[in-house]
């Protein structure tokens, strides 16, 4: 009923002890069939996309789900949010039905998200309040609940809503692009709202052109790669998620083409958080070995829950800027496989007329579309 009154529009679950009794009910509230996530770093990532977007979003999930998202949860501290963004950790501090019994609290304070340890006499205004300080702060908030008190009966105030976000989203790489570029100001950024300071007064770093930035042994990739991003400029709509490697630096002027990045695979579920915020197309670009790390598990989202996700996959058989790692023969065409319907491979991506007619043909179409650039 707290999420129901916080204006909360996106919201995802993975099963687990109580986790799954909120969800539910929470749908039934809005009477919506509730669609379950399969893996909590996806879920999590999910909502963040949605809160980067400007939608209030939360994600419930149990503790050991909420240690398995950890990537995400940092990365999202350091890109920061707009709308209000709650996490509810359902703890099992007696081993009810968990694989071990963890110290949840240490490890979230370890993870360094704001947080509370809900009552549950007063959960309603522990979740609406942690809205607001999510908003206020432009960070997550995570509340803890355990499951063993779930069953007693929560006070529920006379005043029932709060006002919807008041942020919309403006563009500003600076913030919502995790890159080596940028790292130092994000982790300033991140310290100084942790303590309560003016935060909006750190200066941002500068913004040079990408081949002015670039080390010179990435230069002949960047330019291989620039006329696909020079096609994706005009197709790729407000906000289009990347991955960590060289794609995300284009970025940059003067493709600006990406918007927001996290960890490594995170492009999927940003792009699917960001299109339940409303925000169509919704582009993922991505490189292969990214893809096959964590990408992937994006996908069955996007098919479960009937979204026409754009993807692009830059594909060139390597981790490009971890030291050129080759990625085995056939292991991307396995994951592919199960998409196959939805597939269509760029053969030379260095033929301008051919790559722009394939982003121009995915953007309008009301399918998902998984677009293979085969360098």
């Amino acid at each position: 009923m707290a999420m129901h009154a916080a204006s909360c529009e996106v919201a995802t679950c993975v099963p687990g002890l109580g986790a799954t009794e909120i969800f539910c009910d929470f749908f039934k509230i809005k009477s919506q069939i509730p669609v379950f996530s399969f893996h909590e770093e996806v879920a999590y990532t999910i909502a963040h996309g949605a809160a980067l977007a400007g939608k209030r979003a939360i994600t419930i999930m149990k503790a050991h789900g909420f240690f398995k998202a950890a990537n995400s949860v940092s990365d999202s501290l350091y890109s920061g949010t707009l709308a209000g963004f709650v996490t509810i950790v359902v703890d099992d501090r007696n081993g009810i039905q968990s694989d071990s019994i963890a110290d949840t609290k240490s490890f979230v304070e370890g993870v360094g998200i704001p947080h509370k340890v809900a009552n549950v006499q007063e959960v309603f205004e522990d979740i609406i309040e942690g809205f607001l300080h999510s908003e206020k702060v432009l960070l997550p908030f995570a509340l803890i609940i355990d499951a063993g008190d779930l069953e007693q009966l929560s006070r529920i105030p006379a005043k029932r809503c709060i006002d919807l976000p008041s942020e919309k989203y403006t563009r500003d790489i600076t913030q919502n692009v995790l890159c080596p570029p940028f790292c130092k100001y994000q982790r300033d950024i991140l310290r100084c709202k942790l303590s309560g300071g003016n935060w909006r007064a750190i200066k941002k770093p500068s913004l040079r052109p990408l081949f002015e930035t670039l080390p010179e042994k990435w230069m002949s990739v960047a330019e291989q790669y620039s006329i696909i991003f020079e096609a994706l400029r005009s197709a790729k709509g407000e906000i289009a998620a990347g991955d960590t490697g060289l794609s995300t630096l284009f970025a940059l002027a003067p493709y600006d083409c990406i918007d927001v990045t996290t960890y490594m695979g995170g492009s999927l579920p940003l792009a699917l958080g960001v299109h339940l915020a409303g925000v169509r197309p919704a582009w993922a670009i991505s490189g292969d070995f990214s893809f096959i790390a964590a990408g992937h598990l994006g996908l069955l989202e996007a098919v479960q829950r009937q979204i026409p996700l754009k993807v692009l996959l830059l594909c060139n058989g390597k981790a490009e800027t971890t030291g050129g790692q080759k990625i085995p023969g056939g292991v991307l065409e396995r994951i592919l496989r199960g998409y196959e319907e939805y597939v269509h491979i760029i053969h030379d991506p260095l033929d301008q007329r051919a790559v722009e007619s394939a982003i121009k043909s995915a953007a309008g179409s009301p399918e998902l579309s998984i677009l293979v650039a085969k360098f």
